[in-house]
């Protein structure tokens, strides 16, 4: 009884003294009748028994012996004394005097006696030691501070367990408290008393059980006392603790009486009245707020009940708990909770609707009963919280101050209701997340059953229509569901964040859960709870429609995506049904859902209202009389007569009509259908009801009110069920009159006795039971609602929700992985969800504009923050959980409607500035930028083609509108900076700028200098304006005139300009250390993102903290002295704002850096992404078509401007040389098809452009972006020869004028190429084909831009091709690692080098070049030499190569347009010959380039310089010079090497050589000398002379030589060939005649 206690003995009697003498004092202070009656004196004796018997003699055998006498007591006690105590033995040696007993004196108090006689049970029941303490308390002569002492001391002795071997027994306490009597003096202690009695009945209650009636009077006690001092909310506090205290107790212990409880508890809730009507006067207040605290501690307590009843350890519930639980407790909680909008001004407190919403989020979290409630949910679900929703985005606008306060009201309720959504969506008990979410548990037990509302979807569906979204009932975003309702009040801001947060909720729960999904698991193991209308497979469809067992074992193997996409096909059949039944069952029929019985029509009729049905069609349908046989007409079996009529019996023979009365049958009835206007069919079907009901119902069964005849007994019920329908018109129609509506004794008298055809004798229906209808039609009128959330839930139709849902067998929990479940959810419920996120954006489908216009919100666009926020988070979370659960193909669509409600992948119909300010003003379509950069960063390689084309066109767009960062702070994180440097200068690059935005290259009109066209042209690109005059006329060229579109796209030419009216400077902006106390910017380009933060919640602080700035800036004062400096930095134009904001959330840059974390096949689809936009982007022109991607989709043309198609190539190009490590997979999957297709494309479209030298952007950054593809390839061995052979494509034959203009760049490309020169080494005869062919290419254009005035040289430009083709041919020839490897096609660029600077007279480059090819063939020589040295034979190959390389320079020697080049060259040629080197050389090979090379190139060059008189006369000198050396080369190297030829022995080799000297010579000195030579030597005649002289010198040195060696004689004989050639030659030689004869005397006589 007791709890154990570690207190002694004495201790325990001392207490009870202790007790018994404060009791007795407090009787002393009242009247003498109180302070020395009878109480007092009990109380002590009680101290006196006590003191003399329990604390000096042995405790433990005093309690012994006492007990058994006062068990003797009880039983032969006669007086009905209140107090006796019985004496233990005493001691011999201590006897003392008996104690005297109190009962003597009741006999002379008549008063006394008499309470003590009605309260004898109480009082002997208790127990001696207890009775005195319960005697105060139950005596109405004690005061109430005498009382409230009294009930104390019990409360501390049963609380220390005093009573601890005292007999005592606390049932007779209880019902003794419950019986106090007191006399009221002071309210205070009035007050202070029942406290104390609710004290003590809880401590009794906890102490032990008691009997269920004793319990249930201390709880109505504690009840009924609370209710009565409502007015004070310290002691209803303390009574709700009490009454909690007691809740606990009793369901913790699970007593009987814990069901007495909650159907008190429940009772009350049903029962409290509401007060109806717009306006309640003062008494009626007062009672509703009575009502209303009433209302709220019941649902206190139930809660308690709840919590305290259940437990994850239980998992079968009493069945008459949960009983009460599922009928009347969830009613209770709908129907109460539907008050709410039952009343114009909704008189349910929000103190009672929050109680609610707490009771109905207990109940969904106790998994143990969440199973078992599944009915229950269904309608609280869409009954309460969907019913909600609907009524929130309907609300109308306030008109009065009425309709104003109405819509306050409303809007707290439901912001209340709203939190609990939230709560149940996020807060439900999860144990370490292995549980299901709730959407997922939601979705699995009612969207994947055949027999329930789709509760998550539609759930869902009303939250995104309360957040704006158009959304129609299946989830599908179309504007179709878009309704225009007049005077409708849009949804409150802080609502629709509720609602957001109901989404979100839905989405972490879902996406964070990681074990399966299944449906709760109590769900398998419970029997008859979910409604079965069908089978997956189309065998079982009548099985499931007639309930069999077959459903209950098959069900549980059908996965819930067929399950589903089943209920899909239902719910299009109800929707064709509504629009025509025939067309609706021809449908379900065919596609083989129920087959052509009026069993399987009536089912589907009878469940099918949660699929959609209209009640009025159905009621249409089931009175309908069908069609009659007619000959030549066959028509469905379901139109019939007799179909229909089947169905009728059939559809009424699915209700329940058992254990209720007719009445309540009908409401029931009713409620599922709404009734035909012809009268005709209200009589079917009221006979059909009949039918089925008059068998069954209590007055037939029970109450024997109907006769026992079936035919009667149906007649009876038909009358009267159709009289109580005719009653509920007259009653409820507003168009009756008050004094014209039936009266209660004319229902009576019409319905007591229908005639003898129909009411036996004796079987009249009653008075009172007429009565009683007639009161319920006319309190309650018979309804027929809407279902769900359309309609009112009222008891009968609870009544027939819960007969139905054990109507038929449960088809159980279908099987599906946890992955598979979530897909489901996600595939049915992210169309709602992201068309959510575009209503928070305002925009009701991708790529439109918005759905009104701007507002003129200030410029920082706070007023818009909660939009942007809520959509940012909607949509962040809602593409990460799908790609987490693997479902690419919905991230994709999701995330291309992102994309296209920033605004930016359209609407090319309004110029920049209109775009420009559109965006500028929406922070949601910034936001939108945002999370599409965002995830492209978090999901790279998932976004596809079409969404990377997506992220890109928003990327070039706002770089179109200047939007974009020019990252003059930090180069590396913009990306309008390439990693690279520029191929050209800054002057060079201001050079091209202006002659890209002028719209042409014509040399002559890049030349003319004037300033108005500098500056028109320069508004136009940078600023969308022309600031030419009027009066001053442009310059003319040859280009032809831009036709401009309206978007002008057009006149965007430089890819890398940047906003310079907006301080697009950085430094000139606000600067993060000149922010504000507590402004703080994010990281540039990341979000924090701290744990309970979200992003959207971040870009929103900004956008406030920005407001803030501007406001502390508008208080700056304007006096006109502010300096420059000091005003730009405060006042910052609306879009620098905007892309400051933009640049700190996000990293464009990234993009492109992070690509070298892409997956292979990611980066691939991300550059075919932008390649695919340079195909399908437009540069000119307003109208757009659209074409077929790859992958079968539709994508739309977009304008691409000149500038953004050469971003484009830029990031082509920079993606490609940052993945350096997958050159060659990008080159070979998209690179090469890109660049020569682009090319190609150039190469083309040539002949349109003839006679135009314009180059495009877009041209150049492709020519760029090649070659520095090609620099990095050149690290790469598989790919670098392919890759470098490419080149090729820009040095054909039928390259573009366009091309040609680009020549610095590809000069720079070049040197840039050849400074790796380890890289060189790998390229075969391809490789160095492309390059060297470039370079070629690039040498012919070499020293343009060098000018020469009056023969002297002005200067050539630092990035002049020729310079950077020098640079890249001299690295090339001194390098050491290329020796061995070079390619005798070098001598083609050096040549185009040295001719093309030769011709403008570029004397410096042209001498270099030469200086190269000496370099070159000295290369040659030394590895033919080295040859010789190893393998004693040359190698012909190397020869033949080093021969080429002379043959250039013999070439150049010869025809070079500058003497100084010329005699340069034929020096090289002299010195290469008379090189030590040389003597290493075979002879054959001497002699072969003596005669075909220095032989060759000096008697040609020798030729020339005799051919022109006038050129000599003004150039004697030079022409004496060069003379003398073209001599030279002739005879010094034969000289030289003439021993060796002869010494070698091979007389051929020295007569081709001197055979072919002779020849030159002959042809030199076979003229006459003139004999009238003038005096002056710079005459022609005397110059010739005197060269020939000089050339004939040479030769006799050579006679000489050739005569030393003896192989020339002046006297030779027939068989020295050599010497009979050599002097006939020479006879021919008309100059030398004279000196032959010397020459041949001199030979002759040595």
């Amino acid at each position: 009884m007791f709890p154990q206690t570690n207190h002694a003995p004495d201790e325990t009697a001392r207490h009870i003294c202790e007790e018994a003498r404060v009791v007795l004092c407090s009787l002393r202070c009242g009247p003498p009748s109180v302070a020395r009656g009878e109480l007092a004196h009990d109380l002590q004796d009680l101290r006196v028994h006590v003191r003399a018997h329990y604390l000096e003699t042995s405790l433990s055998c005093s309690i012994e012996l006492g007990t058994q006498k006062q068990e003797e007591e009880e039983t032969n006690n006669s007086r009905g004394s209140p107090t006796s105590f019985v004496e233990a033995p005493q001691p011999p040696a201590q006897k003392r005097g008996t104690l005297c007993s109190p009962n003597s004196r009741l006999g002379s108090d008549p008063a006394l006696a008499s309470v003590i006689s009605s309260e004898s049970v109480s009082l002997h029941d208790v127990g001696p030691f207890a009775r005195p303490f319960l005697a105060v308390v139950v005596d109405p002569r004690a005061a109430g501070p005498h009382t409230l002492v009294a009930l104390r001391a019990l409360f501390r002795l049963l609380s220390n367990n005093s009573f601890v071997g005292f007999p005592i027994k606390l049932e007779a306490l209880m019902k003794g408290v419950l019986q106090c009597k007191f006399e009221q003096t002071d309210a205070g202690a009035d007050e202070a008393v029942e406290m104390a009695i609710a004290d003590l009945l809880a401590l009794l209650v906890t102490l032990d059980s008691h009997a269920p009636d004793t319990i249930m009077d201390a709880f109505n006690t504690v009840f009924v006392t609370r209710n009565t001092f409502v007015h004070s909310p310290a002691l209803c506090y303390h009574f709700e603790v009490v009454l909690g205290t007691l809740v606990d107790s009793v369901f913790k212990r699970k007593d009987s009486s814990a069901k007495l409880i909650l159907e008190f508890l429940v009772n009350q809730l049903l029962h409290t009245p509401l007060s109806s009507g717009p306006a309640l006067d003062e008494a009626a207040r007062e009672a509703q707020i009575a009502h209303d605290a009433t209302r709220v501690l019941c649902l206190k307590l139930s809660r308690r009940c709840l919590m305290a009843g259940w437990d994850d350890e239980i998992t079968e519930p009493d069945s008459e708990i949960l009983s009460t639980i599922q009928d009347d407790l969830c009613l209770s909680l709908l129907m109460t909770g539907q008050a709410i909008w039952a009343y114009p001004s909704g008189h349910v407190s929000l103190d009672v609707l929050s109680e609610i919403c707490a009771t109905i989020s207990t109940l969904w979290n106790i998994t143990a009963l969440r199973p078992l409630l599944i009915p229950q949910f269904e309608s609280i679900f869409t009954g309460f919280y969907q019913r909600a929703l609907m009524l929130l985005r309907k609300r109308p606008n306030p008109v009065d101050s009425t309709s104003f306060n109405e819509n306050l009201i409303f809007d707290a309720e439901l912001e209340l209701i709203l939190e609990s959504l939230v709560d149940l969506l996020f807060l439900q008990e999860q144990k370490q997340h292995e549980s299901p979410s709730t959407l997922e548990s939601l979705f699995t037990t009612y969207d994947c059953d055949l027999g329930r509302s789709d509760v998550a979807e539609h759930l869902v569906v009303e939250l995104a229509r309360c957040c704006g979204a158009v959304v129609s009932d299946e989830g599908v975003a179309t504007l179709e569901a878009f309704e225009i309702v007049d005077n409708q009040r849009p949804v409150p801001p802080h609502l629709k964040e509720l609602c957001a947060e109901c989404l979100l909720s839905c989405l972490k729960t879902l996406f964070h859960t990681s074990e399966p999904a299944q449906a709760d698991g109590a769900l398998s193991s419970v029997a008859n709870i979910i409604v079965c209308v069908e089978q997956t497979s189309s065998e079982l469809v009548t099985n499931d429609l007639k309930g069999t067992a077959a459903t209950s074992e098959l069900g549980s193997n059908i996965p819930h995506s067929k399950v589903k996409s089943r209920k899909r096909q239902f719910r299009k059949g109800a929707k064709l049904f509504n629009e025509k039944p025939s067309k609706g069952i021809y449908f379900l029929v065919k596609s083989g859902y129920m087959e052509e019985t009026p069993l399987d029509v009536a089912t589907f009729l009878r469940n099918g209202l949660v699929l959609g049905l209209d009640k009025a069609i159905v009621g249409q349908y089931l009175g309908e009389l069908g069609k009659a046989p007619s000959a030549g007409k066959s028509p469905p079996c379901w139109e019939r007569d007799w179909f229909h009529k089947e169905v009728l019996n059939e559809y009424c023979g699915l209700f329940d009509f058992e254990k209720q009365s007719l009445l309540e049958g009908l409401r029931m009835f009713l409620a599922s259908f709404r009734l035909p206007g012809e009268g005709q069919m209200i009589d079917r079907i009221v006979q059909s009801f009949a039918d089925s009901c008059g068998r069954r119902c209590d007055e037939s069964v029970k109450m024997k009110l109907f006769s026992d005849d079936p035919k009667r007994a149906s007649d009876t019920a038909f009358l009267l069920a159709y009289s109580i329908i005719m009653l509920n018109t007259d009653q409820h129609n507003p168009h009756v009159k008050e004094d014209k509506k039936m009266s209660r004794d004319a229902f009576i008298r019409n319905n007591a006795d229908y005639g003898r055809d129909i009411t036996e004798k004796g079987k009249e229906l009653p008075p009172d039971f007429l009565e009683m209808i007639y009161d319920s039609i006319r309190e309650e009128e018979i309804r027929t609602e809407g279902e769900g959330a359309e309609g009112h839930m009222t008891v009968e139709r609870w009544k027939d929700v819960l007969r139905g849902s054990t109507a038929s067998l449960s088809i159980g929990v279908p099987e599906s992985k946890s992955e598979d479940l979530k897909q489901l959810v996600v595939e049915t419920l992210w169309m709602p969800v992201a068309s959510t996120v575009g209503a928070f954006w305002g925009i009701i489908r991708p790529n439109q504009q918005m759905m009104m216009d701007v507002p003129n919100v200030n410029q920082s666009g706070v007023l818009c923050a909660q939009g942007a926020r809520l959509g940012m988070d909607l949509a962040l979370e809602l593409m990460a959980g799908v790609r987490t659960i693997g479902r690419i193909d919905i991230f994709r669509l999701i995330f291309s409607s992102v994309c296209g409600y920033s605004g930016l992948l359209g609407g090319y119909k309004n110029d920049a500035v209109e775009r420009t300010t559109n965006f500028v003003k929406s922070v949601e379509a910034q936001s939108a930028v945002i999370v599409a950069i965002r995830t492209a960063h978090e999901a790279a390689n998932d976004l596809g083609i079409r969404g990377w084309m997506d992220v890109w066109t928003m990327i070039l767009e706002l770089r179109d509108l200047k939007l974009l960062s020019g990252g003059l702070s930090d180069k590396t994180r913009s990306l309008l900076r390439e990693s690279d440097s520029d191929f050209l200068t800054p002057a060079s690059r201001r050079e091209w700028i202006l002659k890209m935005v002028k719209g042409g290259f014509d040399d002559e009109s890049s030349r003319q200098e004037t300033s108005n066209s500098f500056f028109g042209a320069m508004g136009r690109a940078l600023f969308g304006s022309d600031v030419v005059s009027d009066n001053v006329e442009s310059p003319k060229s040859n280009v032809t005139e831009a036709v401009y579109s309206i978007h002008g796209k057009d006149e965007l030419r430089v890819w890398d300009e940047l906003a310079t009216s907006d301080n697009e400077d950085e430094e000139s902006t606000l600067a993060d250390d000149d922010t504000p106390p507590g402004f703080e910017f994010p990281a540039r380009g990341k979000i924090s993102m701290s744990r309970f933060t979200s992003a959207g919640s971040q870009f929103e602080s900004q956008l406030i903290q920005e407001d803030l700035l501007m406001n502390d800036q508008k208080d700056t004062p304007i006096t006109g002295l502010e300096r420059e400096e000091d005003t730009r930095p405060a006042y910052t134009s609306p879009r620098a704002r905007v892309r400051r904001r933009l640049d700190r959330a996000c990293d464009f840059a990234g993009l492109v850096l992070e690509s070298r974390f892409m997956e292979d096949s990611g980066i691939i689809v991300l550059l075919q992404a932008l390649t695919r936009m340079l195909k399908v982007g437009k540069t000119t022109g307003d109208s757009l078509e659209s074409e077929k991607t790859e992958d079968g989709d539709e994508e739309k043309e977009f304008v691409l401007s000149p500038a953004s198609e050469a971003l484009t190539e830029v990031l082509i190009c920079e993606i490609a040389t940052k993945n350096k490590d997958r050159i060659a997979l990008l080159w070979k999957n998209v690179l090469h098809n890109h660049y020569s297709e682009r090319l190609e494309h150039l190469v083309s479209a040539q002949d349109e452009k003839r006679g135009i030298a314009l180059v495009e952007p877009g041209t150049e950054k492709c020519v760029t972006g090649l070659l520095r593809i090609c620099s990095c390839a050149l690290q790469k061995d598989d790919v670098a020869n392919e890759v470098v052979a490419s080149l090729s494509w820009l040095s054909n034959e039928k390259t573009p004028r366009e091309i040609e203009e680009l020549d610095k760049h590809i000069s720079e490309g070049i040197w840039r190429i050849c400074n790796n020169v380890d890289g060189l080494l790998v390229l075969d005869s391809n490789g160095w084909t492309g390059l060297l062919g470039l370079m070629q290419w690039c040498g012919a254009r070499a020293a343009k831009s060098f000018s020469n005035e009056s023969g002297k040289s002005v200067g050539l430009a630092e990035d002049d091709p020729g310079i950077n083709i020098y640079r890249s041919l001299y690295l090339m020839l001194h390098a050491p690692e290329l020796k061995s490897a070079m390619p005798v096609a070098l001598t083609e660029p050096i040549l185009a080098l040295v001719r093309s600077t030769d011709i403008v007279g570029c004397s410096k480059l042209c001498l270099a070049g030469v200086d190269l090819l000496h370099k070159l063939q000295s290369l040659f020589e030394e590895q033919v030499c080295t040859s010789l040295t190893s393998n004693e034979v040359a190698d012909e190959m190397q020869v033949a190569m080093w021969k080429e390389v002379l043959n250039c320079i013999s070439n150049t020697a010869r025809e070079s347009l500058n003497s100084i080049v010329r005699s340069h060259a034929i020096s090289i040629l002299t010195d290469t010959f008379l090189s030590k080197q040389g003597n290493s050389l075979s002879p054959s090979i001497i002699s072969d380039l003596l005669s075909e090379v220095c032989i060759e190139a000096a008697s040609g060059r020798i030729s020339d310089l005799l051919e022109d008189e006038s050129d000599m006369v003004q150039r004697t000198e030079d022409i004496m010079i060069e003379f003398e050396q073209s001599v030279s080369l002739i005879f010094k190297p034969f000289v030289y090497h003439v021993k060796n030829i002869i010494v070698s022995g091979n007389s051929t080799d020295l007569e081709k050589v001197w055979s072919k000297l002779l020849s030159a010579m002959e042809e030199l000195l076979q003229e006459k000398p003139d004999e009238k030579t003038s005096s002056d030597p710079s005459a022609p005649g005397a110059l010739r002379k005197t060269l020939k002289d000089l050339a004939s010198e040479h030769l006799r040195n050579a006679i000489m030589v050739l005569h030393a060696h003896g192989v020339l004689h002046g006297n030779p004989d027939d068989s020295d060939s050599l010497s009979v050639e050599t002097w006939i030659v020479i006879d021919r030689m008309t100059f030398c005649t004279e000196r032959a004869k010397e020459w041949q005397e001199t030979t002759s006589s040595a």
